[in-house]
């Protein structure tokens, strides 16, 4: 059997580590929900500022041509001789210095183009040295031309990827706009190729400050799904490295969110994506990192966590082991003092030491023992009072019978001895005689026997009942003893369960008989009523009573063995006697 020093220990533990787990647990998602809270905002952050730059950039690269358009200089690029029917265009075009000078100190320009009405295009890369422009292959030209046919008639400037070269694999970035002579004719129009590397200085930083981590990175993605800006893992990224992630295809449709997927090396990453619309460019920016680096402080959090619930734990169970000691100690000597008193050794006590309920519990059990130790050598006092009235009553009865039999068949049966012995030589007549004597004498000894036992069990009781025999109780009580009975019988029933009636019988006769011994009384009053099951004895007397709290009710046979009586028939016993005022008794016995 399990002790409640055990169960304590356990139940306190397991509900300590149930709380620490529950307080560590909650701790842990909540700093994790924090932490992936703050790694979004940084990411979406990172994201709209490179968003915001690159959009930037493409404004600055719009005002440049813009700029450039509203120069009058810009015309000498369109060097054109006017016939009344057509346009006769130089062999050559020489650029202006000035405005070479800042298209290359730009730093973001590849090369310039130029695209005449007549379909004539020419180019000028910014690196190469020289002043001439060159006449680009009419193959080279379809998509300047498809460029110059949305642009119709308008002064709009667009920025579009074209593949102006069919040589090149991969698009360009182009910045388009009409130039218009003075008389509002359009001259041609201006296209300027902006240099992959400067969008993509924009967006890739190889740091780890860069509030990104080690694993963090921001990259565009085309409609066409492949990169357009590098990659921080792979080499040659731009152009060639095919993305398709949940959050391209969710920016794709103009959705801007967060989320964690694998990226497009197939690894877990927290992601912030959002479109980038600008002019014909439809591109996916995207700022993201590594899951396994962006958890680190909160596998840091998660570690310590355990190691504190860890040691809190077991700082808790070494407390709880002590108090549980320190509660079940009592527990233990209340439960060692409990099997003492299961074995009748009553009496023992328990030092107090606390105030609390354990306390409380522990003075009670000292009282209870106490008081048990009382009540025990009460009973035992009045078992041995009640074994020495039932052997006393037994002595008495003997020693009554003992009188009976001798004063009363003694007289008859020694007159009928002596008067056989006498007619030993008598005459017939003198025999018939005596023999007439001796029937008469062994007639009043019969009757005297029958009286005997009538005395020790009064015939009237099982033939008539109850109240037969009380009545001639009563009367045979009255005629040798000069006091008046008043006995009034309300039964509902002629006989009643045989030990009710013997013992209700008993029980008046005790009564009866102590009025007459102690009482000096000269007036008795009897009465059994039965009422709701229920039958009421009581006897009043106008003797001279008596001091309860003087008496000692034990000492006597009278009271206790009508008390023992009542007891045995699970009845109500009440006594009231005062010097001076008499004795009633009050008793009432439940009818089965």
């Amino acid at each position: 059997m399990s002790s409640i020093y055990r169960k304590l220990v356990v139940y306190f533990l397991v509900l300590n580590l149930f709380a620490i787990g529950s307080v560590g647990t909650y701790s842990y998602y909540k700093e994790k929900e924090a932490l992936l809270s703050r790694i979004f905002d940084q990411l979406k952050s990172v994201r709209q500022e490179k968003k915001n730059r690159i959009i930037t950039f493409f404004h600055q690269r719009t005002n440049d041509m813009e700029n450039i358009a509203l120069l009058p200089d810009a015309l000498k690029l369109f060097p054109v001789i006017s016939t009344h029917r057509k346009k006769v265009f130089l062999p050559g075009i020489t650029p202006v210095p000035y405005l070479m000078n800042f298209l290359k100190n730009a730093g973001c320009y590849q090369r310039i183009l130029i695209l005449y009405d007549s379909a004539s295009a020419y180019g000028k890369n910014l690196r190469e040295k020289g002043r001439q422009f060159k006449l680009l292959q009419p193959y080279d030209k379809d998509d300047l031309l498809q460029i110059q046919r949305s642009l119709g008639k308008t002064k709009k400037t667009i920025i579009r990827e074209i593949h102006f070269s069919k040589n090149k694999i991969f698009p360009v970035l182009i910045v388009a706009r009409n130039i218009f002579g003075s008389n509002g004719q359009r001259r041609g129009t201006l296209f300027l190729e902006i240099k992959p590397e400067a969008v993509n200085a924009i967006m890739f930083e190889n740091n780890s400050n860069n509030g990104l981590g080690k694993t963090g990175e921001v990259y565009l993605v085309g409609d066409d799904g492949l990169m357009r800006s590098s990659s921080r893992f792979l080499k040659n990224s731009v152009f060639k490295t095919k993305v398709k992630t949940p959050g391209v295809f969710e920016a794709a449709k103009g959705i801007m969110g967060y989320g964690q997927f694998k990226d497009y090396r197939n690894i877990p990453v927290l992601s912030a994506y959002g479109a980038l619309n600008f002019s014909e460019i439809h591109w996916v920016v995207l700022a993201e990192i590594d899951t396994r680096e962006a958890m680190i402080p909160i596998y840091s959090i998660r570690d310590n966590i355990i190691y504190l619930s860890l040691l809190i734990a077991l700082v808790s169970a070494a407390i709880i082991t002590f108090l549980s000691r320190k509660f079940s100690e009592p527990v233990k000597k209340l439960r060692d003092e409990i099997t003492k008193i299961a074995s009748a050794d009553y009496g023992n006590t328990i030092a107090v030491e606390a105030n609390d309920e354990i306390g409380e519990l522990t003075r009670s059990f000292n009282e209870m023992s106490v008081r048990l130790k009382i009540q025990t050598d009460k009973l035992e006092k009045e078992k041995k009072l009640r074994l020495r009235s039932v052997l006393d009553a037994g002595e008495e009865e003997r020693q009554r019978l003992s009188r009976e039999l001798h004063d009363g068949l003694g007289p008859f049966l020694l007159a009928g001895k002596m008067k056989l012995e006498s007619v030993r030589e008598s005459d017939s007549n003198t025999v018939k005689a005596t023999i007439d004597e001796v029937v008469g004498l062994f007639s009043d000894t019969v009757q005297e026997i029958r009286n005997i036992s009538s005395n020790m069990m009064p015939a009237g009781l099982k033939e008539f009942g109850l109240a037969t025999a009380l009545q001639n109780f009563c009367d045979q009580i009255m005629d040798f003893y000069p006091i008046n009975i008043h006995l009034m019988l309300d039964l509902k029933q002629k006989h009643y369960e045989k030990s009710i009636e013997i013992y209700l019988f008993r029980i008046a006769q005790e009564a009866i008989n102590n009025v007459l011994k102690h009482a000096e009384a000269e007036y008795i009053h009897l009465s059994i009523e039965e009422i709701d099951n229920k039958l009421f004895f009581t006897l009043i007397d106008n003797g001279k009573g008596f001091d309860i709290a003087r008496l000692q009710l034990f000492n006597g046979n009278g009271l206790p063995n009508i008390k023992e009586r009542v007891s045995l028939l699970n009845g109500y016993f009440d006594l009231k006697t005062a010097p001076g005022k008499g004795t009633r008794i009050d008793i009432e016995i439940p009818v089965v």
